[in-house]
């Protein structure tokens, strides 16, 4: 080892210190606090998504129609190929949203669909509130997005809205169907981080025209035990209220 050297790649995306006095310091992120940090959305890249516009200032160079976007890295994945998951939690939400035409943009979450009781449908199936603005049904499962070999991971959310609600049921009914036994020898259900799955793009049409949407598939059980570890801790934080999602500006929909 090189004299100067003080750390080298660790399991996890960490990093080993091989010089521990450098950690007496602390980290300088002792006053950040949940809302001061924006966890990534993964979204599937449309025909008219910024992304694709040269024109644009979101615009990625190589990126192209269902190819998967990471909202905070700016960066794309393969939609063919794939990205795998583990999966940690769940939760719906109605979230308002100004449209296009008048700018755009998110107003309010609601937590439940009773704001539907407010709203008309609209000949694009939108459920519209007498302000103009419309609430879009949205499922968001929080995962670990991680490499192959289980060694790499992060955190990001997945919504899933319109078209692709029907994906989020039929996803949820994957994981409910998981089981594993316990020390005792006592088979429960599975905690959604016990398991993996390979998220795709594939192309969809109706006859108002086509866009490219979600496929979902088991890729097994999770072999990695510092990577469940991880997911637990996720898991945890949600529900403590310590993960602040902040949708994207603008909703990608198909």
């Amino acid at each position: 080892m090189a004299k100067n050297e003080v750390a080298v790649k660790a399991e996890g995306g960490a990093v080993a210190i091989m010089d521990d006095e450098l950690l007496a310091f602390g980290t300088g992120l002792e006053e950040v606090t949940p809302d001061d940090v924006s966890i990534p959305f993964l979204q599937i890249l449309q025909a008219l998504s910024p992304q694709l516009n040269k024109n644009d200032g979101k615009y990625i160079k190589g990126a192209e129609q269902g190819n998967i976007y990471n909202s905070v890295l700016n960066t794309v994945a393969d939609g063919d190929e794939g990205i795998i998951v583990v999966p940690c939690y769940y939760n719906k939400k109605y979230i308002e949203w100004t449209p296009r035409e008048a700018g755009g943009g998110k107003v309010e979450e609601y937590d439940s669909r009773d704001i539907l009781a407010q709203c008309t449908k609209n000949d694009r199936g939108q459920m519209v509130l007498p302000n103009g603005n419309y609430i879009a049904e949205t499922a968001q499962f929080f995962v670990m997005v991680c490499n192959e070999a289980e060694t790499e991971w992060s955190q990001a959310v997945i919504a899933m809205t319109s078209t692709q609600l029907g994906k989020a049921r039929k996803w949820l009914a994957q994981m409910l169907q998981q089981r594993v036994v316990n020390s005792a020898g006592v088979t429960q259900d599975a905690p959604m981080f016990m398991f993996k799955y390979r998220l795709k793009t594939v192309q969809e049409q109706n006859d108002r025209g086509s866009w490219m949407g979600w496929s979902v598939g088991i890729e097994g059980p999770t072999t990695n035990g510092n990577m469940a570890k991880e997911g637990a801790k996720f898991l945890s934080k949600i529900k403590a209220g310590d993960i602040q999602v902040k949708s994207p500006d603008e909703e990608v929909t198909p």
